[in-house]
């Protein structure tokens, strides 16, 4: 499949362009806002062009939109529009307006959308899914990075910027995949930037129903650390990595099976293969197109909704 890229980011650079290139297919166009800039090597021979040049050359098979977060819906649906199923980086939508619009462009064309959650694909949530630790009771989800250098677009409003937005996404998705209800926010406690117009940290607690709760902190201005604790009534579960795993994840569990020794201590390690979890989600991805998959955005849906929840108490 032939991927046009909507805008020259760091993650685009890093991580999908050889994770597509790795699944078997090309990236052919690459649209910036000008155009006749130089484009970094690292994309060798594509043809530079801007947004909507790109968007209607019929040799663009599939849309990655790795742009900031205010433009992936605007830019999702032009996509969409103009014939091309679309592969876009998380947050897919700032409010639920956005969701609707999103939803709407996909049953008019009958094309596949996608947020790009990588996560969803790496084996250490599958196991962490079928392990039986009994009735899960709790989560405690901690994702931080030191602050955003002057001018990032993390650092704006306006532009879907500060951690709830950024990050917030993804300790929201484990309670989402790891339970089974509908997550209502409880509570958000929010520390403010100092000069900018985003928060630089959040804790939220969230019942997902019958007394299921996931409790996360997202920061902008901590050391980088990412952690996820489960407790069952039957034993517990971690993840060291659990969002940007090195190529060798582990993680750790014990159950009352094991003993006090086991469930008080480090418990027992799980090494998972090595992957490349953005690879297998451009495989999914294509697999989908080609099997004429309907976009699925009810867990984008109720994602959108907690963290605009968020934002705005």
């Amino acid at each position: 499949m032939r991927f046009g890229v909507l805008g020259d980011a760091k993650i685009a650079r890093e991580m999908l362009l050889p994770a597509i290139r790795a699944a078997g297919h090309e990236v052919t166009h690459l649209g910036r806002r000008h155009a006749n800039a130089d484009a970094d090597p690292v994309w060798g021979d594509v043809i530079v062009t801007d947004y909507d040049t790109l968007l209607a050359d019929p040799d663009v098979e599939a849309v990655y939109i790795p742009l900031p977060n205010h433009l992936h819906t605007p830019y999702a649906i032009k996509a969409l529009q103009a014939g091309k199923p679309v592969l876009c980086e998380k947050p897919v939508a700032l409010n639920l307006r956005e969701i609707e619009a999103l939803e709407a462009a996909c049953t008019a064309t009958g094309l596949y959308l996608y947020d790009g959650y990588m996560v969803r694909y790496h084996p250490q949530w599958k196991w962490l899914q079928s392990l039986d630790i009994g009735r899960r009771e709790s989560i405690q989800a901690h994702f931080s990075y030191p602050p955003r250098p002057e001018g990032n677009v993390r650092n704006y409003a306006d532009m879907g910027g500060g951690p709830i937005w950024d990050i917030g996404c993804y300790p929201l998705l484990a309670g989402l995949m790891l339970f089974e209800g509908t997550p209502r926010l409880l509570s958000v406690s929010k520390l403010a930037e100092t000069h900018l117009d985003v928060e630089k940290s959040a804790t939220a607690l969230i019942e997902f129903g019958e007394g299921q709760m996931l409790s996360m902190t997202v920061s902008s201005a901590m050391s980088l650390s990412q952690s996820l604790h489960i407790v069952g009534t039957d034993g517990w579960a971690k993840l060291d990595v659990p969002f940007n795993p090195p190529e060798v994840a582990t993680g750790r569990w014990a159950t009352t099976a094991d003993g006090p020794s086991l469930l008080l201590g480090l418990g027992k390690e799980e090494v998972f293969a090595g992957c490349d979890q953005y690879q297998l989600m451009v495989e999914d991805f294509v697999m989908a197109v080609q099997e004429n998959r309907q976009a699925d955005l009810r867990q984008s849906r109720m994602v959108t909704q907690i963290l605009s929840e968020m934002v705005a108490r």
